[in-house]
């Protein structure tokens, strides 16, 4: 086969100066080595999963945008759990100690989980109280004011400092004797989750009583992970120095603490990233090494297996840190896809190595017969391995575009890497006699299917066919994953507690969020206002549960000034109310002196007659809850209205009545986990589809061009596509699921799977059909695969679900590629020529 597309005395070249230069090619492997440990220290490590989906799609900018204005992710949840055996105001002691060391630390803006104290910083809401009202609350509260309901208030303020109640909880009576700021504060969720506070010890309580929850507010981001770190550090330093305290001061067994947040989350994927990157590369490098040596059976060739493999995947670490300067969940397996697909090259070139000195050649002559004739197939299967992994580069998914700049580009140094250190290793390894202890190489079987095959081509073809007709009917039962979150560690211990916390406060539902955008706060609202009495029209059980907006909390414009005329009508009447007030007190035993200040603030707030705004929310804890719904960014101002649908209903996107209604408000964005999964499942299909068929496309033009026909190409491409159908039939008939991320393993499929069959072809036609020169080639292809499958079972280990889907067809695909290549394309290559 002379000509082709490839330079075909390339590999010879670098096989030759490899064999030449040997001591210079592992300094500068050792060197290689050295620089990438250098590089190390400028990746980041990507905790951000929003990092790897499509980048300039605008529904996902949009829910991006969405999350960074919106997000919990900046919010620090203080987890204590509850001992039935342990009192509860013992736990409250506990945690009141706790809570004091956390506001005493500059790391903490704030902190807050008993309603007493929030309710005594909220004391300057008291002025504006009238104003928090809706109607009928106002007629209740003018109702309370007059002659009889005075007296009814100094009654229930005389039972309530009678019993027994906290100090804080008795001076906030003294304050706020008309008791509004219970009506206000009920308005608020906690911590913007929807937390309910618990009467009995006006702490943050499941029902159960399993958590006290405190919420906290650190004083940097959640993905600076430095700061996390330090945060984390902090964070058990303080519980330890309260747990010691606790202990001296006679204390049991201090209750148990926790911390989850978008803060703990961040910290712990970071960690389990780098762990799936040094598991990926232990394990496979050593699955690897441990089948190579079991297949050549010679300590010597762990050698030649393991340097050139090291190298390459440190010339591809120094490219990742250089090109990307970041790692994430998905291009953590770099690692184990290039000792998977890398060892190829090294076993199909150490085999016809070993073949050659079996037959009588001497150490130079088997080295440079790497080159002469195996080199230019291993050159060609590396180059459509790659390319297959560049085709990720026309994807939107910034996650499989870096993996398939990373991997591709791994491929091409690797296996330069290996036609340069493999002879170099080869010649001062081994004796340069014709004598010493024979080569030998493991089959596994491969050449007896091989030569059963080419003896009967005709039952083989057959049996293949009847084995992809069952497994294709194994495609229709595939299943499609399109949640996103579903891609996460399931080993985040953090992301386990937050959803443990969110199951015991009965938090099951899952919003979205309407966003409205605005030059200002008051057109902002103005827009989500309008759009209001339709979303309430659709809280109906079956297209959303309830809604959620900053109108709880502060009323329209429209519904202050209605209240501002009712109070100004009521202004008459209210002459005079203090003193009866003072009287009232001063008949049921009670010092009118003790609650001047709060009287003063009641009267305050009946004679205000300014519209409440925003700003009026400055300093109180109001001001920390309206960051749920107004954020400010890129110039303007955004406020969010959140949508909750019933529980397990629309989680593959909004519901036909509420899109309809978006419709009407082109100038609304709707964003939510199972609205972007619904956008995913449009791009992924497109981008897969266009992946494989562009991948499909440069390999076959690339075997047209160098194996010198179409229908040379075609027969290798064959067991690629039939070896597809039977990948994905055993995924369906094994219940695996296709989601994002492994429906792009058809695309690496076609670069680990082509490879046999270029490698079968270019043995076939080089030894003018041999036979027994093509079972030899067979041997070789069944360790590569086995080695390929090894290789990727690294990605099984791995912590994130989207990656151990994509071991688990990788290795399914990589067994069907290789077992049709061993097998039915030398029976089609015999019945061709008997034919």
């Amino acid at each position: 086969m002379s000509g082709g597309l490839l330079p075909r005395q390339l590999p010879l070249h670098l096989v030759q100066f490899g064999r030449l230069h040997p001591r210079s090619v592992v300094v500068a492997a050792v060197l290689a080595w050295i620089a990438a440990g250098l590089l190390a220290s400028r990746v980041e490590v990507e905790t951000d999963i929003l990092s790897l989906v499509p980048r300039n799609n605008p529904v996902v900018e949009e829910f991006k945008k969405t999350v960074s204005r919106f997000g919990s992710v900046d919010t620090l949840l203080v987890v204590v759990h509850l001992d039935r055996e342990r009192s509860i105001e013992t736990t409250l002691d506990f945690a009141d100690r706790l809570a004091s060391s956390l506001r005493d630390w500059d790391l903490i803006d704030w902190i807050e989980y008993r309603v007493d104290s929030t309710a005594e910083a909220a004391v300057p809401l008291l002025d504006r109280a009238m104003l928090f009202l809706d109607p009928e609350e106002l007629e209740e509260v003018l109702a309370e004011l007059d002659n009889e309901g005075l007296e009814e208030t100094a009654v229930r303020l005389r039972a309530q400092l009678m019993a027994p109640q906290s100090v804080v909880t008795k001076n906030l009576l003294s304050l706020d004797p008309a008791g509004m700021l219970p009506r206000i504060l009920s308005k608020i969720r906690f911590g913007g989750v929807g937390v309910r506070v618990d009467p009995e010890t006006g702490c943050l309580i499941d029902g159960g009583r399993r958590f006290l929850l405190m919420m906290a507010k650190p004083a940097g981001p959640a993905q600076d992970l430095k700061f996390d770190r330090m945060l984390m550090t902090g964070l058990a330093e303080r519980v330890v120095a309260v747990r010691e305290a606790w202990r001296e001061e006679g204390g049991d067994d201090p209750p148990q603490v926790e911390f989850t947040g978008g803060y703990v989350v961040a910290l712990d994927d970071a960690r389990l990233i780098t762990s799936d990157v040094v598991v990926g590369l232990v394990s496979s490098l050593a699955g690897v090494m441990l089948l190579f040596l079991l297949a050549f059976r010679r300590r010597a060739a762990l050698v030649f297996a393991f340097f050139p493999l090291v190298t390459g995947i440190a010339l591809t670490f120094a490219f990742g840190a250089i090109a990307l300067g970041r790692i994430n969940s998905l291009t953590s397996a770099f690692g184990g896809l290039i000792i998977g697909l890398g060892i190829d090259f090294v076993i199909v070139l150490y085999a016809r190595y070993v073949e050659e000195r079996r037959s009588g050649a001497s150490n130079e002559e088997a080295v440079d017969a790497l080159g002469r004739y195996t080199g230019v197939g291993v050159l060609l299967g590396a180059v459509t391995t790659a390319a297959t992994f560049y085709a990720f580069l026309v994807t939107d998914f910034a996650g499989l575009w870096e993996l398939g700049l990373l991997t591709g580009t791994g491929i091409l140094l690797l296996v330069v890497t290996v036609f340069l250190l493999l002879p170099a290793l080869l010649t001062l390894i081994q004796p340069r006699g014709r004598g010493g202890r024979p080569l030998h190489m493991h089959s596994f079987g491969s050449d007896l299917l091989c030569r059963w095959s080419l003896r009967r081509p005709g039952l083989t073809i057959v049996i293949t066919a009847l084995i992809t007709l069952t497994l294709g009917f194994g495609i229709g039962r595939l299943k499609w994953d399109d949640d996103f979150r579903h891609m996460r560690s399931g080993d985040n211990r953090a992301i386990q507690l937050r959803q443990e916390v969110m199951d015991a406060f009965d938090l099951r539902f899952s919003p979205m969020v309407l966003r409205c955008d605005g030059a200002d706060e008051t057109e902002a609202l103005a827009r989500c206002r309008a759009i209001l009495p339709e979303l309430e029209e659709l809280v109906d059980g079956e297209n959303l549960a309830g809604i959620d907006t900053i109108a709880g909390i502060i009323p329209p414009r429209a519904g202050q000034v209605e209240l501002i005329a009712r109070l100004e009508e009521a202004a008459p009447a209210l002459e005079g109310m203090r003193g009866r007030f003072e009287t009232v007190l001063r008949s049921n035993g009670l010092n009118p002196t003790a609650f001047s200040e709060g009287i003063d603030h009641l009267v305050t707030a009946l004679d205000r007659r300014q519209p409440l705004s925003l700003a009026d929310l400055d300093g109180t804890p109001l001001a920390r809850v309206v960051g749920r719904y107004i954020a400010e960014g890129d110039g303007e101002v955004s406020a969010a209205i959140y949508l909750y649908p019933p529980v397990g209903e629309w989680r593959r996107g909004a519901s036909p009545a509420l899109q309809d209604l978006m419709k009407r408000h082109p100038g609304v964005v709707l964003a939510g986990p199972n609205i972007i999964s619904a956008e995913l499942r449009k791009i992924v299909w497109d981008d897969a589809l266009t992946a494989a068929v562009l991948g499909m496309i440069v390999v076959f033009i690339l075997l047209w061009l160098d194996l010198g026909g179409p229908l040379r190409a075609l027969l290798a491409l064959l067991p690629l596509v039939v070896g597809m159908v039977w990948m994905l039939g055993t995924m369906g008939l094994l219940g695996l699921r296709l989601n994002f991320f492994n429906i792009f393993v058809l695309t690496m499929i076609i670069g680990i799977g082509v490879d046999y069959g270029v490698h079968l072809l270019h043995r076939w036609y080089e030894s003018g059909g041999d036979r027994e020169a093509l079972a030899e080639t067979a041997k070789a292809i069944a360790v590569a695969a086995l080695t390929t499958m090894v290789g990727f079972g690294s990605l099984v280990l791995s912590h994130y679900p989207g990656l151990r889907s994509v071991g688990a067809a990788a290795i399914l695909g990589a067994f069907s590629t290789a077992v049709l290549g061993i097998a039915l394309l030398p029976a089609l290559l015999s019945a061709k020529e008997e034919s």
